[in-house]
């Protein structure tokens, strides 16, 4: 039996035709389907970039935070209630450079309670420990040097002890309240049992020839009570630390000067 043209195998064949393009067309959509997966962040890897980048925002703000107010802090004490006591590390305080009420030092402590190289007036004087330890390491020192016979009388006062003590006092012989350094914690008054004034005295002498070789300066030395404000006190001693007070010894000022103040 003849056949037609396109006949037999020839149905067949277009049909697997048509599925070979369907196949391909299929093959063809899902390679572009895998390119595009491929090129599509994988799932969960943004997140940790993200939150990486996130705690790297936060620890940022909070350092700036932090130097902020560290900055703040410490305008605020340089130029706030302080700023007309304290230059540099050295507090200044005298008739125009007043302590607060309420001021007191840190780290006070008993020298009854303390191993002292000195006699104590009495049981109860105070000093605040950057003062006291440097005090300690110069009375030994004069002691290993013979020079004995040192009496701490006097130390911290507090506002209201000062009050009282101006009251009792005679005109100019006291300085008012939240002008006198006994208020700081970091003067001390001294003498020695003797007929005569302590200037007079060998201990005396010592302790102006190496008083500032521990930080230490004669607050009010003769001569200079138009910068100091206050009389010749030969027994007074303030703390100001070995570089101020090497400074002042041999230049041979007072605190005053040695600050670019006046009284």
């Amino acid at each position: 039996m003849d056949r037609r043209p396109g006949t037999g195998r020839g149905p067949a064949a277009g049909g697997g035709g048509s599925s070979a393009r369907r196949a391909a067309a299929r093959a063809e959509k899902d390679a572009v389907r895998r390119v595009a997966r491929s090129r599509r962040p994988r799932r969960g890897a943004r997140f940790p970039l993200t939150l990486t980048l996130s705690k790297a925002k936060a620890i940022t703000s909070a350092a700036i935070c932090v130097a902020l107010l560290g900055g703040m802090f410490g305008l605020g004490w340089f130029f706030g209630v302080q700023s007309t006591h304290f230059h540099g590390k050295i507090l200044l305080v005298n008739d125009s450079h007043r302590l607060e009420a309420d001021y007191v030092p840190e780290g006070l402590v008993n020298l009854y309670n303390q191993r002292h190289s000195f006699r104590l007036a009495s049981s109860e004087i105070y000093l605040a420990r950057e003062c006291y330890e440097p005090m300690e390491q110069m009375f030994h020192a004069a002691e290993v040097a013979d020079m004995n016979g040192y009496i701490v009388t006097s130390g911290y006062r507090s506002y209201e002890r000062q009050a009282e003590v101006y009251a009792e006092s005679d005109p100019d012989k006291a300085q008012e309240p939240g002008a006198s350094e006994h208020q700081t914690g970091l003067a001390f008054d001294v003498t020695v049992e003797t007929s005569e004034g302590f200037e007079s005295t060998p201990q005396y002498a010592w302790l102006q020839q190496h008083a500032h070789e521990y930080g230490f300066i004669q607050r009010y030395p003769a001569n200079k009570a138009e910068e100091t404000g206050i009389s010749y006190e030969p027994w007074h001693y303030r703390y100001v630390g070995k570089q101020a007070a090497t400074q002042i010894w041999e230049q041979d000022i007072t605190l005053e000067a040695f600050l670019g103040e006046s009284k």
